[in-house]
């Protein structure tokens, strides 16, 4: 059965799905985002790379699904963020910030026995195009960010 007033929302530009859901539904003027993780858009997992990676990649990860809706993290009323390490939450606050407009959406951080990595991030945005940024110099989505993983069996490279 199909719902007119829901529609998913998918872009290569993030992981694929690992189960039975979508990156994101939009719904009543508001775009509802799955909780992203630290993956390349090829579905790499970033396990053994260290804490900011992992976080820029998993708001990155939110960032290209927002987009693909027409929205951003800019426009978020809501973001659950899931922390394998609560110590974490100050740094992941100083990343965080580049991302999010002013006001800041509202934020829950979460203790979670999460496996392989360190965080999960789910948002709720407006479906409206993002407020331009205030610098100047583009957001942080723009900004160049490259990863390279770090090799699974055999530690760094």
């Amino acid at each position: 059965m199909s719902n007119k007033a829901m529609q998913a929302v998918a872009t290569p530009d993030a992981p694929a799905p690992a189960g039975t859901y979508s990156q994101a539904v939009t719904a009543g003027g508001f775009v509802f985002i799955s909780g992203q993780t630290p993956r390349l858009p090829d579905g790499t997992r970033l396990t053994r790379s260290p804490f900011d990676v992992q976080a820029r990649q998993a708001l990155h990860n939110v960032e290209a699904v927002a987009r693909s809706a027409g929205s951003s993290l800019r426009s978020a009323t809501m973001v659950t963020v899931y922390l394998r390490n609560p110590d974490n939450r100050a740094r992941f606050d100083e990343i965080y910030r580049d991302f999010v407009a002013d006001p800041p959406p509202a934020r829950a951080i979460v203790q979670s026995d999460l496996f392989g990595m360190e965080l999960e991030i789910s948002a709720v945005l407006l479906a409206t195009p993002p407020p331009p940024p205030e610098t100047g110099e583009g957001d942080s989505f723009h900004r160049p960010f490259f990863v390279r993983p770090v090799a699974e069996a055999g530690g760094e490279d």
